[in-house]
């Protein structure tokens, strides 16, 4: 199990630094492209083909990556007054529970969305020149899976923390420790 582990690190970390790149590289390409646009329609009175357009599925894909950045640092959007007045095995309870229903749903979605990025390559629009639409919008049954995922591999984590190894003092929700090292 320490292998595994250790590989679940060594492919977490690895993961990180792809979506953090990523996330850097979309937001350079979506600035630089909006602010050349911006000069050559004030100034020029011309501009590219296609650049809001690009811009547009930029910020989907930024949106995507944030999720899964948020995802693996368990910094998204919660409310968690309820379980600072709850005891640590209750809370543990319920944080396993909550993860586990968020990477269902998590995974639901990836299914949908891949199902509407199917269709959309039965339907061969262009997003510019020869790239097709489905191209952008792959980032989101991908996003999605990457979330669930994430969530599967925490839940398997405190599972094993808590169940297996008998740590009564493991956070729910703070797995990340044992495999980022």
């Amino acid at each position: 199990m320490k292998r595994f582990v250790t590989l679940l690190g060594v492919l977490d970390r690895l993961f990180a630094r792809a979506v953090n790149f990523s996330v850097i590289v979309s937001l350079l390409v979506m600035a630089t492209l909006t602010l050349t646009q911006v000069v050559l329609r004030d100034f020029f009175s011309s501009g590219i083909v296609g650049a809001e357009i690009v811009a547009r599925h930029l910020v989907l894909w930024i949106a995507f990556l944030g999720g899964m950045m948020a995802t693996r640092r368990r910094q998204h959007v919660s409310i968690d007054i309820v379980t600072r007045l709850l005891s640590r095995r209750a809370r543990n309870v319920l944080c396993l529970i909550l993860d586990g229903v968020a990477g269902v749903v998590a995974w639901w979605l990836a299914k949908a969305a891949y199902s509407f990025v199917l269709a959309e390559q039965e339907m061969a629009a262009m997003l510019i020149g020869n790239i097709p639409i489905w191209w952008a919008e792959a980032i989101i049954p991908f996003g999605f899976a990457m979330i669930a995922l994430e969530y599967a591999i925490g839940v398997a984590l405190d599972a094993w923390q808590v169940v297996i190894r008998g740590d009564v003092n493991h956070v729910a929700g703070d797995w990340r420790r044992y495999i980022s090292r």
